[in-house]
C-alpha cells in the first residue's frame, strides 16, 4: 500500500490548540532577537538590561514564558512522533523510512532557515533529535521514561558544573568576554543595520551559525528529553483518553505546579537581586529559568488538556488550532515577516521590548486569521504540504473542492 498523509479529520484538535498557544509563547521570546542584538549579549553571557515598562515585561516573560513554551512544543513533537509511527505501522507502512524522510526534509528546512535567515532556528535540532527517537520507539515505556529523566538530570549536572569554576578564573573570563562583547556589538549592529544581504549572510556564518552548530550537542539534551516524555505519553495512549486519565493529569498538574512556581519564586528573587550570588548570578538565573521551564511546561500542558475538555473553553481557544495545524508555516513566516519589517523600516536596535511585544501580538493575531482563511480553502499550509510531499514521495491534494466565496 502506498503511504499517504494522515487525514485532517483524524487529527487531535486539542493538541493543535496547545501547539498554537505554544507558538505564541515561542514568538514572544523570539521577537526581541529579531529586532535587537540580544544574540551578542547571550554569546558573551552579558545581561541585556531593560528599564521602565520593558523591565516589567522582561521579568514576566522570564518567569512565565521563557523556557516554558518551546519545551511544550518539544513534548508535542515527541508525542506526534509516537502517533505518526504507530499509525504508520497500523497501515503496514515502513514507518522508519517514512519518519527518516520526514526528519531529513525537516533538517534541510532547518539548516536553510538557520544559514540564510535566523540563528535561532530550532528545526535542525528537532530533526537530529527526531532521528534519535527511532532508537527508542520500540523500547518499553518504563525505559523511555527513565531515559527522559536521566538525560534531563545529566543536562542539569553539566549546567551546574559552572558553579565549581574558581571565582578568580570566572572573573577573568567575564572581563575578557566584556571586552570582546563591546567590540563585537559595534560590528554586529553595523552589519544588521547597513550591510547588503550577501555581506550580512557571510558575517552571520561565522558569528552566528558556527556557534549555534557547535552548541548542538549540548542544546539537544533538554529538547530530546522532552521528545522522550512525549513519546512515552503517546505509547501510553494518555492523550487519547484524557477523561479516563483525569486523576493522573491532575496529580501531574499539582506536583509540577507546586515545584514550578516554587522555582519561579526563586528565579524572581535572583532576577530582582534580592538574593545575590556575585559572579555566579547569571549562571543561577539561567539554571532556574530552565528548571522552572521544565516544571511549568508540564503544569501548562496538563492544565490546558484538562481545561480544553470542556466545550465552551475549547471554543474560546479554538482559533489557535489553525496555527497549530500550520505550525511550520507559521514559525517560518514569523522569521520572514520580522526580518523584512526591521530591515524595511530601519527598526533594528531601535524598538523597545514593549513595542516589539505589541508587534508580536499583532502579527500573531493576523496569522491566526490568515491561517483560518487558508485552511478554509486548502487542506495544508504551504510548508506542511511540501513537507508531506517529500515524506510520502507524492503530492497530496492541496486545494479543497470548495468555491471561493465571501
Amino acid at each position: 500500500m502506498k503511504p499517504s498523509p494522515l487525514p485532517l479529520n483524524e487529527r487531535l484538535v486539542v493538541l493543535d490548540i496547545i501547539r498554537g498557544i505554544a507558538l505564541l509563547g515561542i514568538f514572544l521570546v523570539n521577537i526581541p532577537a529579531f529586532a535587537s542584538p540580544i544574540f551578542i549579549f547571550q554569546l558573551y553571557d552579558i545581561p541585556y538590561e531593560y528599564k521602565g515598562m520593558d523591565a516589567f515585561i522582561d521579568l514576566f516573560l522570564l518567569l512565565f514564558v521563557q523556557g516554558k513554551f518551546f519545551t511544550i512544543f518539544s513534548f508535542l513533537f515527541g508525542l506526534g512522533c509516537g502517533i505518526f509511527l504507530h499509525r504508520a505501522e497500523e497501515k503496514h507502512y515502513f514507518a522508519a523510512a517514512l519518519w527518516s524522510r520526514r526528519m531529513a526534509s525537516l533538517l534541510l528546512i532547518g539548516l536553510f532557515h538557520l544559514v540564510f535567515f535566523w540563528y535561532g532556528d530550532i528545526l535542525h535540532v528537532y530533526a537530529v533529535g527526531g532521528f534519535l527517537v527511532l532508537f527508542f520507539y520500540n523500547r518499553k515505556t518504563k525505559t523511555i521514561l527513565l531515559w527522559a529523566i536521566g538525560l534531563l538530570c545529566f543536562f542539569y549536572l553539566l549546567a551546574c558544573m559552572q558553579f565549581f569554576i574558581p571565582a578568580h578564573v570566572l572573573q577573568e573570563v567575564q572581563l575578557e568576554y566584556k571586552v570582546l562583547h563591546e567590540h563585537a556589538l559595534t560590528q554586529y549592529l553595523s552589519t544588521y543595520r547597513q550591510a547588503d544581504y550577501l555581506s550580512w549572510l557571510f558575517y552571520r556564518l561565522n558569528v552566528e551559525v558556527v556557534p549555534m552548530l557547535l552548541n548542538l550537542p549540548f542544546s539537544i539534551f533538554p529538547v530530546f528529553s522532552m521528545f522522550l516524555f512525549g513519546l512515552y505519553t503517546a505509547k501510553k495512549g494518555l492523550v487519547h483518553n484524557i477523561e479516563q486519565n483525569r486523576s493522573f493529569f491532575k496529580k501531574i498538574q499539582l506536583i509540577t505546579g507546586a515545584a514550578g512556581f516554587t522555582l519561579t519564586i526563586i528565579l524572581a528573587i535572583l532576577k530582582l537581586e534580592i538574593l545575590k550570588y556575585g559572579l555566579y548570578q547569571q549562571a543561577a538565573i539561567h539554571l532556574f529559568t530552565s528548571l522552572s521551564g521544565i516544571f511549568l511546561c508540564f503544569f501548562y500542558l496538563t492544565t490546558l488538556l484538562l481545561f480544553l475538555q470542556f466545550s465552551p473553553y475549547a471554543s474560546m481557544l479554538g482559533l489557535f488550532k489553525y496555527s497549530g495545524t500550520m505550525a511550520l508555516t507559521t514559525y517560518l513566516s514569523q522569521t520572514l515577516i520580522c526580518l523584512w519589517m526591521v530591515r524595511a523600516f530601519g527598526l533594528y536596535g531601535t524598538l523597545t521590548l514593549t513595542e516589539s511585544t505589541i508587534i508580536c501580538l499583532i502579527i500573531y493575531t493576523l496569522q491566526l486569521f490568515f491561517n483560518k482563511w487558508w485552511l478554509y480553502y486548502f487542506y495544508y499550509g504551504p510548508c506542511e504540504w511540501l513537507w508531506r510531499s517529500f515524506t510520502y514521495r507524492s503530492f497530496p491534494p492541496l486545494r479543497r473542492n470548495r468555491k471561493a466565496s465571501a
